[in-house]
C-alpha cells in the first residue's frame, strides 16, 4: 500500500475494552456467498457509509446468500479503509475479493454496482477468517441419548511380532475355537487408548515388554456382527518389531488364555489358521510392505 494512503485514511480500530461485539447482516449475490461458504473468499467490499464504518474489528458478520436465503457468520478480523474501489484493488489480495476474477474484472464489477457517488465516500476492505462468530446450536439430544441410536463396537488392539527372521509369531488360545492370535485384546480397562492395551496385554500373554516406542499402526480391522458375535469389532493392529533369540526363549504364556507360542512362515500359517483368520495375518504383511491397503474388513 503506498504510504500517502495509509497515512491519509488509516484502518478503523478496533472497539474499546469492554464494548460488546456487535451484528451485522450483509447480502450476497449467490456466487460470492458460495466462495465464502467454501473458505475461499475472506474479504468483501463496501462503499463507506456510515452503517459499514460502524462494524468494528471482533464484530460479527452475518452473510446472508440472495439466491438461497441461507447464512452464515465470521468475525472481522481486520478493517482497512481507502479512497476509492481502485487504490483498494492496489493494495489488498484480489484473490481474496474474488478467487474467481480478475482484478480488472473486479474494479467494473464493483463499479457496477455502486455509482461514483457512493464510491466517493470511500471503500472498506472486511477481512475475515473461518472462525465463528456466533455460539453453535443445541445438540438435538444428550451424548447418553445419541449413545442409545447407534450400533455399539468394541475395541481390540494388539501387537504384530516377528521372529529374527521376519516370520510372524503367534499365541494359542486356549478358549472357543483355540484360534491363533496377536498379544493384546479388547479395550476393557477405563482410560487406556487400544496402544496402551496392546502393550499391557503383551506383557501379561508373553511376559514381554513389546511396542514400547509408539509403533507404526499397521492395519485397521473392522468385524461385522454376526451370530458368534453381537457386537461389532474395531481392531488396531501395531507393529511391535522383530524379538530376538532371547526375548523369544523368555516368552512365559499366562495359561488361563493361551498354551503355546510358534514361528512359522506365511505358507505354514496359512495352513494351520481357518482363511478368515488368516486373511489378517496376510493383509498385514501387504499393508507392511505397501503391497496393499491399511484397512481390513472381515465377517463373522
Amino acid at each position: 500500500m503506498p504510504d500517502d494512503t495509509q497515512q491519509a485514511i488509516p484502518a478503523v480500530p478496533s472497539p474499546a475494552a469492554g464494548d460488546e461485539p456487535q451484528e451485522h447482516h450483509m447480502h450476497l449475490l449467490g456466487r460470492y456467498y458460495r466462495q465464502v461458504e467454501a473458505g475461499r473468499k475472506t474479504i468483501e467490499v463496501r462503499v463507506a457509509t456510515p452503517q459499514k464504518r460502524a462494524v468494528a474489528v471482533g464484530d460479527t458478520v452475518v452473510f446472508h446468500d440472495r439466491d438461497t436465503g441461507r447464512e452464515l457468520d465470521v468475525v472481522v478480523q481486520r478493517i482497512t479503509s481507502y479512497s476509492s474501489f481502485e487504490d483498494l484493488l492496489s493494495s489488498e489480495d484480489t484473490a481474496r475479493v474474488d478467487p474467481d476474477g480478475t482484478p480488472g474484472a473486479l474494479l467494473a464489477d464493483l463499479r457496477g454496482i455502486y455509482p461514483s457517488a457512493k464510491e466517493a465516500l470511500g471503500a472498506l476492505a472486511f477481512a475475515f477468517d473461518h472462525r465463528p462468530a456466533r455460539p453453535g446450536r443445541p445438540m438435538p439430544m444428550t451424548p447418553a441419548q445419541y449413545a442409545q441410536t447407534v450400533p455399539h463396537h468394541t475395541v481390540y488392539g494388539c501387537l504384530y511380532i516377528r521372529d529374527e527372521h521376519d516370520r510372524p509369531v503367534q499365541l494359542r488360545s486356549v478358549y472357543g475355537s483355540r484360534l491363533w492370535q496377536f498379544p493384546g485384546g479388547n479395550l476393557d480397562t477405563p482410560g487406556e487408548d487400544p496402544l496402551q492395551t496392546a502393550q499391557r496385554e503383551a506383557v501379561e500373554e508373553t511376559g514381554l515388554e513389546l511396542g514400547m516406542d509408539t509403533p507404526r499402526l499397521l492395519l485397521t480391522h473392522f468385524l461385522h456382527a454376526g451370530p458368534r458375535q453381537p457386537l461389532n469389532k474395531v481392531g488396531l493392529i501395531f507393529d511391535g518389531g522383530r524379538l530376538t533369540a532371547e526375548q523369544l526363549r523368555r516368552i512365559r504364556l499366562d495359561p488361563a488364555e493361551h498354551d503355546m507360542w510358534a514361528v512359522h512362515d506365511l505358507a505354514t500359517w496359512q495352513e494351520l489358521m481357518a482363511p478368515r483368520a488368516f486373511a489378517r495375518v496376510d493383509a498385514i504383511e501387504r499393508a507392511r510392505h505397501g503391497e496393499g491397503p491399511a484397512y481390513l474388513i472381515t465377517h463373522t
